[in-house]
Order: C-alpha cells, then sequence, then structure tokens
C-alpha cells in the first residue's frame, strides 16, 4: 500500500511540474517553510519530489537552485528534531542527497548541524539517522577529512556512553561513513587514532576495547597499517581478559592479517608467538578462540604458493598446540563440546585436509601422520567420532561452531567416497551429519544455505558417489522420523522432514548452476540418480519434492527415463516398499 501511494504521488507530481511553470520552487518553498509544528513528515514528498526532478536536466537545474532551502528543512527538522524521527521519514531524502549532494554541501551544509546534534542529542541522531544518510550520499564523495576532522571525536564521545543504543548507532554510523572513504593517507591516520586509545590500555570498558576493534575491522587496509595494526593488535590481544573483547580484536587482527598475506607482506614473528600463546592458553575460550582466528587465516589463503611463504611458519608453530586439542577431543569429547572447544577441532579438521598438506613441511606432515586423523574421524564403532556423533552436533548452538562443523565435513569427504562402500555405515552417518546442517533447528538461514552450497559443491565434483550417499542417508533420517528413533540426527535436529527438500535439491541441479560451481555431471549419472530417487521423491515421503519436476531441473526427460529404463523404476518400486516382519526369539 505504501509503494502504491508513493508511486500515485510520483506520478501526480511529474504531471503536475509539465503543465504549470514555477511549481517546484513553489512547492519546496511551501514544504520547506519553519511553522509552529514540526513539519519533518514533509520529507517524504520533498524526497519524492527530488527522485522526479532528478530525471531530467531542466527540472533537476531548477531544484539545485534551492538546495539551500532543504539542507535548511533537512537540518532544522530532522537532524534538529528532539524527539526521535522515523525511520521512513529520516530516510526520505535518500534521492536527494544521492543526486543532488556534494561534498561541499556535506561539509558546509550537513556537518556542522550533524557535530551539535551528536553532542546535544545523540539519541536522536543515532537511531535510524546517520547510517542512511551516510550510505545515502553519493559514492563519488569521499569522507576521509570529514570523518576523521569532523565526526571522530563526537563518535569516540558517543562511544563509551552507558547506552548499549547509542553505542551502537555510533558504531553503525562509523562503518557507514568509512564506505566512502578512499584516501589512504587520511585512512592511515584514522587508524591510528583508534589504535592508540586501544593500545595504550586508556580503555577500562571492555565494551569500548570491543567497540574500537570492530571499527578498525572495517577500515580499508594498507601496506603501512597491515604491518603496524597486526603487531599492536597482537600484543593487545594477548593481553585481553574479556571473551567479548578478545573476540572483536581479534576479528580486526584476522582483517590486517588476511590483507597482508594475499599482498605479499611478511608477518612478524611477534604476531606468530601472540597465536602460539593464545592457542596453547589454559583457559578455554581464549584457546578456542585464538584457534578460530588462526583457522579462518589459513582457510582463507587458498593460493598454495602464499600458504607455502607466508602461512608456513604460521602452521609450523601453531601445529603443536593444534594437536593438544585435537588429542583432548577424540579423548574426551563430550566436555570438549560442552565446553565449547569442540570447535578448535573441527577447525584443525578441516586444515589437516584441506590447507596443512598443501604447505609441504615436512615437520606437519610428520605431525599429521603421527596423528592418525583418518582412522579418527571416520571412526563408528563401538563409538562414533566427535565429527560423526549426533550427540556431540547436536548440542551445536553458535555461527562458528555450525560453520567449522560444515567445512570439516566438507574436507572429510573426499575419505568417504574412496575409503568406504557407499552405504556403509560410515557413508550414511557422514550423510547424517550434513542433512543435520541443513535441517537443524539451531542453524541459522544463512548457515543453512551455506550448507547447502558446500553439498552441492561436493557433488558436482563426484556426483555419482555423494548422489548415493546422501540418498541413502535421506531414508535413513525418514526411517528415524517414522520409528520415533530419539538416539538419532533426525532426532536432534527437532525438524522432522520440514528441510529435507533443500537437501535434495542440493544434489539436484540444473545444468547452469553444475557450470557455475565449477563441475560436471554426466548424462548417465543423472539418469541413474533420477532413478534412485524414484520413489523418495515423492511429498509423502519428502515434503516439497517432485519426481517429474526434479527430472526437468537436471534435464532428464521423465517420460524417456520411465520407457527406457521402466525395469529399473520397477525393482526400485519393489525394493523400497517390500515388508518384512522378522519375530524375535
Amino acid at each position: 500500500m505504501q509503494h502504491s501511494a508513493l508511486f500515485a504521488t510520483k506520478e501526480g507530481l511529474r504531471k503536475a511540474f509539465s503543465a504549470r511553470e514555477g511549481l517546484i520552487e513553489e512547492a519546496i518553498e511551501h514544504l520547506s517553510l519553519k511553522g509552529g509544528q514540526p513539519s519533518a513528515s514533509n520529507a517524504v514528498m520533498i524526497g519524492a519530489m527530488a527522485e522526479i526532478c532528478a530525471k531530467a536536466k531542466e527540472t533537476k537545474k531548477i531544484l539545485c537552485s534551492k538546495k539551500s532551502v532543504i539542507y535548511a528543512f533537512y537540518n532544522r527538522e530532522i537532524i534538529g528534531s528532539r524527539t526521535h524521527v522515523d525511520s521512513y521519514i529520516a530516510n526520505a531524502l535518500k534521492d536527494f542527497f544521492a543526486n543532488f549532494a556534494t561534498k561541499e554541501d556535506v561539509d558546509k551544509e550537513i556537518v556542522p548541524s550533524l557535530e551539535k546534534a551528536l553532542l546535544r542529542a545523540p539519541e536522536v541522531v543515532l537511531d535510524d539517522l546517520l547510517t542512511p544518510l551516510f550510505h545515502s550520499l553519493p559514492a563519488s564523495i569521499d569522507l576521509s577529512t570529514t570523518l576523521r576532522e569532523k565526526l571522530l571525536k563526537p563518535l569516540f564521545a558517543n562511544i563509551k556512553s552507558t547506552n548499549p543504543t547509542i553505542r551502537q548507532g555510533a558504531l553503525a554510523g562509523f562503518k557507514a561513513a568509512v564506505l566512502k572513504c578512499y584516501d589512504m593517507d587520511v585512512i592511515g591516520k584514522l587508524t591510528e587514532d583508534i589504535m592508540i586509545p586501544l593500545k595504550s590500555g586508556k580503555l577500562t570498558s571492555a565494551d569500548q576495547r570491543a567497540t574500537y576493534a570492530e571499527m578498525l575491522a572495517v577500515l580499508p587496509v594498507s601496506k603501512t597499517t597491515a604491518i603496524v595494526s597486526s603487531t599492536a593488535l597482537a600484543i593487545v590481544a594477548g593481553k585481553e581478559a574479556n571473551d567479548a573483547a578478545l573476540n572483536a580484536e581479534t576479528s580486526a587482527l584476522l582483517h590486517f592479517l588476511e590483507w597482508a598475506v594475499k599482498n605479499d607482506i611478511s608477518i612478524d614473528k611477534s604476531v606468530v608467538d601472540a597465536f602460539v600463546k593464545g592457542i596453547s592458553d589454559k583457559k578455554v575460550n581464549v584457546k578456542r578462540i585464538w584457534t578460530q582466528c588462526l583457522g579462518e587465516l589459513i582457510w582463507s589463503t587458498i593460493d598454495t604458493d602464499i600458504l607455502k611463504s607466508k602461512l608456513s611458519s604460521f602452521a609450523e608453530a601453531a601445529i603443536s598446540p593444534l594437536l593438544e586439542v585435537w588429542k583432548e577431543a577424540t579423548t574426551n569429547s563430550i566436555a570438549m563440546t560442552q565446553s565449547g572447544l569442540i570447535t578448535s577441532a573441527y577447525v584443525f579438521t578441516a586444515l589437516s585436509y584441506s590447507r596443512l598438506p598443501e604447505i609441504a613441511s615436512s615437520k606437519i606432515d610428520t605431525q599429521l601422520k603421527k596423528a592418525h586423523i583418518t582412522q579418527q574421524v571416520l571412526a563408528v564403532d563401538p563409538k562414533p567420532s566427535f565429527l560423526l556423533n549426533q550427540r556431540l552436533y547436536g548440542k551445536l548452538t553458535s555461527e562458528d561452531e555450525f560453520r567449522w562443523f560444515i567445512r570439516a565435513l566438507s574436507s572429510i569427504a573426499g575419505d568417504i567416497t574412496r575409503s568406504v562402500h557407499l552405504s556403509s555405515t560410515i557413508g550414511i552417518a557422514w550423510a547424517q551429519a550434513f542433512i543435520f546442517c541443513i535441517s537443524s533447528s539451531a542453524i541459522q538461514p544463512t548457515l543453512r544455505q551455506e550448507a547447502s552450497l558446500a553439498l552441492s559443491k561436493l557433488y558436482v565434483h563426484e556426483p555419482e558417489e555423494i548422489s548415493q550417499i546422501i540418498i541413502s542417508g535421506l531414508w535413513r533420517w525418514r526411517d528415524s522420523v517414522e520409528s520415533a528413533e530419539k538416539d538419532s540426527a533426525a532426532a536432534a535436529a527437532k525438524t522432522a522432514n520440514q528441510h529435507l527438500h533443500l537437501v535434495a535439491q542440493s544434489i539436484c541441479l540444473s545444468p547452469a548452476d553444475v557450470s557455475k560451481l565449477g563441475g560436471s555431471v554426466d548424462e548417465t549419472v543423472r539418469k541413474n540418480q533420477m532413478i534412485s530417487l524414484f520413489v523418495l521423491s515423492r511429498p509423502e515421503l519428502l515434503p516439497r519434492v517432485n519426481w517429474i519436476n526434479l527430472c526437468l531441473k537436471v534435464q532428464v526427460d521423465p517420460g524417456e527415463l520411465a520407457r527406457n529404463s521402466g525395469d529399473l523404476l520397477i525393482q526400485q518400486i519393489l525394493k523400497l516398499t517390500d515388508f518384512q516382519e522378522t519375530v524375535k526369539i
């Protein structure tokens, strides 16, 4: 309704402007006029007029002549408001700023009012006003100098506020402004301005230290700031006692280190030492946070040459404490899951299969061989490994835990397809774990998508093996749901069959999707896969799944498949609908 009303209003304004000269000036003067009552809601009509005028050269020129009037209105009614302004009103002039604002306008017309408002009524300015304003400014405007010289001080003052809304608003406004900062020299000074109080220990509040670290984590990086900031942050994080602040500080450290390794910059030894100390720390949360930071750094580095040249010393120094965490996970996995340190074992599993072997270090290779990782990870009898035990992964809650669990499962897929029979207990246990990552009620929608994408990537490279394993896993999942099996992945997920259609779609991809993921699926494989899915792909078994639609999606003609492979389809029906009853005596 709102969209329709605004569209109709714009159409009416467009016709009115074309029918009568001088109407634009009169309308702006009238709407911007200072009255006895607040008139901030007029911003919606002024914004609609700005969008219309921006589309024609003549009307744009007319509105440009009235910019000072509009800025005065904005400063008085919105920035100068003493009460909360609704977000749709605060952001109503976005088309005006996007099409008419200049660097000079921002510095002269808007910033002085913002400085005053940030000191006088920050709860108004920082709540749904500052961030939309910066987002709506043209990309050509560089706010580097403006942010550092005019706005940084009042933003710092508000970050120290005891009001969490004000603190988060200041941080959000800073992040939005940084997106319009392009002068690397000024950004370098801005980085230093934020780093000095963090490094000096003057920030006694953990919330403030976390916020300052979050500010650093969004700044563009240069060679100088990468070297100086990573060294300083390693020292700061190494002394941090608060978990939330440590998490933010290591995230900022990761931000600079990732840029450094990708731009051929060597990492200082003090940074490596800080990681080793952190991973070896006796405190569980400290150990987990540092391990995840190292994991992200190595995982994000895909280039083998960079792994060998820039991260080999990192990995060699950290391999021993990482193995200690791994050994603890294999011997006392329940306690590890309860403490959250199981994530560190997932990190090591993912890295040991995917990145560490590429470093080609004799020290690392020796350590990995001694760990017998494959035997430990693929164990299902007499007790499942920490990676395949639904009693353990059923207790995962955080995004980091799930993300590294998905990565670990993806990393061992090669061993699953090579080393075990496709319908074996190990293969089904792996499939159950992956289906859990897509189906669990505890997983966020974004991570559900990540898990689906990860499964699709595995499928396009080994379609025959992965599809057979997953189909067997789907049948096992359905059996668990139907029999109300309590000790199962399906029971731990608490969603029954609700999300199984996402699993089926992850292994039934269109040719365009297959090509996008860099793989290929032979026609014979696709036909055999659709035969295997013939019985399972019914809405009664898998909600929101239709076999004919899946066939068409993967470009298999269902009619032709029925004519040419009728016997195989009948065999599938007989095999999967056969009722056998056994009596135990």
